[in-house]
């Protein structure tokens, strides 16, 4: 197969942009890299080179081929089609796979944690790889020896942790002080080589006849290897002998002036125990000072961060990484090798098997832990009252271990040209060429070592660093818990934040001119630096029948526009059809009303078209407290010709999606139409459709609307002016170990752990459950472009249908029974039950029967009916909201969840606080959003800085934002945490900083008064408008 068609195009805009982007030195400085030849090297090679035909006692034969790639390296001083690769151990069959392989089950006599070598006097190997003529060969093999010339073999060392091996006859072997385990290379200009070893772990520093210098051990594997016949060396830290089996140093780079020497863990370690290494993410990288060869001693230790196994791959597509349809644990992620740019700059391979992905990263972007008592033990931390490893935290910035930033500079799953399986080696060959080469396993399982070089770009960039928040700017309106500050808009030419003021229904304008970007600020929670120059009072200019509040305000040029509520004939507040009122933005500063334009049934969100064609309106369409009154949902569309709005809006309708409609068997089956009025009517799916938030492509063709309560989105086509598509957006499972939350704000148990929360009820306790859901339902949407594809990002805040009416108890009861609340009033419609208050009235089937309890999953909100079976049994409950972000393609298909990053995260930076409410003192008995919906995402935007595509999400209860790095949409990568609350106050009745974000919006360097990016925030409960600048 000739694969230089498509790689090409593909890594010039991926590989090198990003993969050399670490390189902050001059083109004069780059004497490592050697000149490309004339004939380009880019292709596929193939090499393959018989080992041995081998007969088992049972006389089942293999036939076993040399394994070449367990590393590969390219040494400075070689030519550009040359480079070196590591074997590793030999031939080897996990005992526990022997009837698969070689028929025979218990051909280990009944031990199947070991191995099988068929050839147990296999000698590791150092091969010199030519490629030539579009073939590669073989021109030098190097067997690794002792220090008496004995060829070393790969059979186990006799450690504390360690497999029995087992010859070809079933014979069990001694172990061998000598026997090594390599796993990659690089070797110095003088000729020697370091290896990475996984047994001990260890390095072996080797001569260039093979011939083993030295072998750098933890001080517990130097004195089992005591009998090595060679130098044996007690340099790496004692923690590191707590890695698993066979998951060891893997990976290994050296510096371009080879004055430092990395590697890292292949997997997390076993730090205390299997556990922690099976549920971790975290990853040791190692820098070693080096001189003359030899390693002078640690100069650094940091950590790097694993995807999760749910990145590498489509499971709607049956795509990647998966087992039996479904992805792999997260035990399966590794690292297999690496390279060195630059000082501290390197290139990480990760994988699973099927798909490979390459990250750059810069070790100074991370905390250096040497020497922290986070590197050697565990430590206090705000999520636990037990001390944690490094392996065991949550969150790693809050027991100072910032990881290194990761880009993503490579990905097989997404890319059209695929590697093979087990890709373990990385070889630089020139400024334009990558060498990859996977591990055949000795051909065991009939794979072929295969060798694919890829072009790269030539041109050198300087890598963009995370961006850092920093607040600026903020506006105190010192009204509390009423929605003073909810919706923002910025107006780039008088640099003036616009605010949706709920509390009095109109806009208020906030002059942010003046801030610059060197603003200091002493206090970020008292900070009141932006002022209110004038208030747009809606409602006044509008002069409609039972007009009501802004909901909403967008700017596009010098057009402003506010989405306002209206009431209906009826009495109802907010059943009638609203408005888009439009402003003009004048060079002098003035805003000159210019029209209303009737909308919807309660316009909820109004956006502009990018191009500026059109403004879009979704009307929410919400029923009265009583549902007497219910109103359908539908989007407007209002054209804006030569900058000026038109008179009329075109309605966007889902009628033709009710049932007996045209379009009625396009609904998805698990779509939620659920709702019905007091006298029991079911709605339509028009009257059902709650439109909460538009998103808009950047070519304005296309726009996608957030049906929260529906768990949907529907696609709209902007050219036919029609709803093209309604998408269910399913649901999460909280079964999986990624997707681990805590559901109970009432646990506070002797037998957990977790940090006690500050009312006292409860414990941190993020755990998984069977037959648990979440249902998406996303508030916030927006979208953006990568590399010619569209994506739509959404903040999972999750929300359930509640509408009641002013009565007494008295007379809710004698309606029909109706519920009465004694805050809310009488309830006309209730779908969120907590699991106790159901039991007795409804069936939990299977496993949810025993887990009913308050202690288990008695306090979670539920919904009554969603995970209902035909026999009106509730056999999966369906709670709120997703508590994370996530990335759906185009067609509205899953790519990408933050899974239970929000909790882990805010569980370590905020302790006794984590899932605080917004609206509650402190120690209030009801202050603990586990049991609903968490952090509860809601608020979002998307902004680009420096070159790479950022998302900000709100969290509306505990409070603060997230910020992700989604420039790759099937790999985002978490960058920060901002919170600015003071949690010991009531933010309802004090000034707490800034609490419940509602809305954002992001302003780019070019439009920005400090002429750097900005994010604008509207505070809903603390009623503060905050700005951040990013460095």
């Amino acid at each position: 197969m000739n694969t230089t068609k498509g790689i090409k195009s593909i890594l010039a805009t991926s590989i090198a942009l990003a993969l050399f982007a670490c390189d902050s030195s001059d083109d004069a400085s780059r004497s490592d890299i050697t000149p490309a030849p004339e004939v380009s090297l880019a292709g596929e090679y193939s090499l393959t080179q018989a080992l041995k035909t081998v007969t088992f006692s049972n006389d089942k034969s293999l036939d076993l081929t040399l394994g070449f790639g367990s590393g590969a390296y390219h040494a400075k001083a070689d030519a550009a089609n040359v480079f070196y690769t590591i074997s590793d151990r030999g031939p080897n069959i996990p005992c526990d796979k022997a009837g698969e392989i070689i028929g025979q089950a218990d051909f280990c006599k009944g031990d199947s944690e070991g191995k099988i070598f068929p050839v147990t006097d296999f000698a590791p190997v150092i091969s010199k790889i030519e490629l030539v003529d579009g073939a590669a060969q073989v021109v030098e093999s190097i067997t690794l020896k002792d220090k008496e010339g004995n060829a070393l073999t790969g059979i186990t060392n006799p450690l504390a942790s360690t497999e029995k091996a087992f010859s070809s006859t079933g014979e069990e072997l001694a172990f061998d002080a000598n026997g090594v385990d390599t796993e990659a290379l690089v070797k110095l200009a003088d000729g020697t080589f370091w290896l990475a070893e996984e047994y001990g772990p260890s390095l072996l520093h080797v001569a260039a006849d093979g011939t083993v210098i030295e072998r750098l051990v933890t001080p517990s594997v130097a004195s089992a290897l005591a009998d090595a016949n060679y130098t044996v060396t007690p340099a790496l830290p004692e923690v590191y002998s707590k890695r698993k089996l066979n998951r060891g140093i893997e990976s290994l780079a050296l510096s371009p002036a080879e004055d430092a020497l990395y590697f890292a863990m292949q997997s997390p370690l076993a730090n205390p125990d299997t556990e922690s290494y099976k549920a971790s993410r975290h990853v040791r990288v190692m820098k070693l000072g080096l001189t003359a060869g030899s390693v002078t001693g640690i100069e650094g230790e940091y950590v790097y961060v694993l995807d999760t196994p749910h990145t590498f791959a489509n499971v709607a597509s049956g795509q990647g990484d998966l087992k039996d349809g479904a992805v792999r644990k997260q035990s399966d992620v590794k690292v297999s090798e690496m390279i060195a740019i630059d000082s501290d700059k390197l290139v990480v391979l990760e994988r699973i098997s099927e798909v490979t992905k390459l990250y750059a990263i810069d070790l100074a972007s991370g905390d250096n832990i040497h020497g922290k008592d986070i590197s050697t033990g565990a430590v206090e931390n705000q999520e636990s009252t037990q001390t944690k490893t490094l392996e065991q935290v949550y969150d790693l910035v809050s027991v100072g271990a910032k990881p290194v930033q990761k880009q993503l500079v490579f990905n097989s799953l997404t890319s059209s040209h695929q590697l093979p399986k087990k890709v373990e080696g990385l070889a630089l060959l020139d400024e334009s060429h990558l060498a990859l080469i996977n591990d055949n396993d000795f051909g065991i399982d009939g794979e072929t070592t295969q060798i694919q070089v890829l072009p790269i770009a030539e041109q050198l960039k300087v890598a963009s660093q995370a961006p850092q928040a920093k607040l600026i700017g903020r506006y105190a309106s010192n009204k509390y818990d009423a929605s003073a500050a909810e919706i923002v808009a910025f107006d780039k030419v008088k640099q003036r934040i616009f605010v949706v003021n709920a509390q009095s229904g109109a806009i208020d304008v906030l002059d942010a001119s003046g801030l610059t970007a060197d603003t200091q600020v002493d206090n970020p929670l008292t900070l009141n630096n932006l002022s209110k120059t004038s208030t747009l009072d809606v409602r006044t200019d509008v002069a409609a029948a039972n007009i009501g509040a802004a909901n909403s305000v967008a700017v596009y040029g010098d057009l402003l526009a506010v989405a306002i509520e209206a009431g209906d004939e009826l009495g109802n507040k907010r059943q009638g059809k609203g408005f888009a009122a439009f402003y003009r933005l004048n060079t002098d500063g003035t805003i000159s009303f210019i029209k209303a334009v009737q909308a919807g049934f309660l316009p909820d969100m109004v956006t502009f078209t990018p191009d500026g064609s059109a403004a879009l309106v979704a009307n929410e369409g919400e029923p009265a407290g009583n549902y007497e009154v219910d109103p359908v949902g539908s989007v407007s569309y209002i054209a804006i010709t030569a900058g000026v709005p038109a008179d009329t809006a075109t309605d966007i309708s889902f009628a033709d999606f009710n049932q007996g409609g045209s379009r009625a068997s396009e609904v998805p089956a698990d779509f939620r139409v659920y709702g019905q009025s007091l006298a029991g009517v079911k709605s339509t799916l028009a009257q059902d459709v709650e439109p909460e938030y538009i998103a808009v492509a950047a070519d304005s063709q296309t726009a996608w609307v957030s049906l929260q309560e529906n768990n949907g989105l529907a696609v709209i086509d902007l050219a036919d002016k029609k709803v093209a598509k309604i998408v269910s957006l399913g649901v999460k499972d909280y079964s999986l170990a990624t997707n681990s939350l805590d559901l109970n704000d009432r646990d506070n148990l002797p037998e957990l752990t977790g940090t006690p929360t500050a009312n006292g009820k409860a414990k941190i306790n993020l755990a998984t459950w069977n037959n648990v859901v979440g249902m998406y339902q996303p508030d916030s949407i927006a979208s953006y472009s990568v590399n010619g594809e569209t994506y739509v990002v959404t903040a999972n805040e999750g929300d359930a249908r509640e509408y009641f009416f002013d009565a007494t108890e008295a007379e809710c009861t004698a309606m029909s029974g109706l519920a009465w609340d004694a805050d809310d009033g009488c309830l006309a419609y209730l779908e969120e039950y907590r699991v106790e208050d159901l039991v007795g009235k409804v069936v939990f089937a299977g496993e949810l029967a025993s887990l009913t309890g308050e202690e288990a999953l008695g306090r979670v909100k539920l919904s009554n009916v969603s995970g209902v079976n035909a026999a009106g049994e509730i056999e999966t409950i369906h709670s709120y909201g997703a508590r994370s972000f996530s990335i759906w393609n185009a067609a509205g298909e899953l790519v990408f969840d933050s899974g239970n990053d929000f909790e882990r995260i805010t569980a370590g930076r905020v302790g006794q606080y984590f899932n605080v409410s917004n609206d509650r003192s402190v120690d209030h008995k009801k202050n603990d959003r586990s049991s609903a919906k968490g952090p509860e995402p809601e608020a979002l935007a998307v902004g680009e800085i420096d070159g790479r595509q950022y998302a900000f999400v709100g969290l509306e209860r505990v409070g603060g934002f997230m910020i992700y790095d989604i420039t790759s949409a099937q790999a985002p990568q978490f960058v920060s945490y901002i919170v600015n609350r003071d949690f010991t106050k009531d933010p309802t009745a004090e000034a707490a900083g800034d609490v419940g974000p509602e809305g954002m919006k992001f302003v780019s360097a070019a439009d920005s008064p400090t002429a750097k990016p900005l994010l604008i925030i509207g505070n809903e409960v603390s009623g503060s408008t905050s700005v951040y600048q990013f460095d």
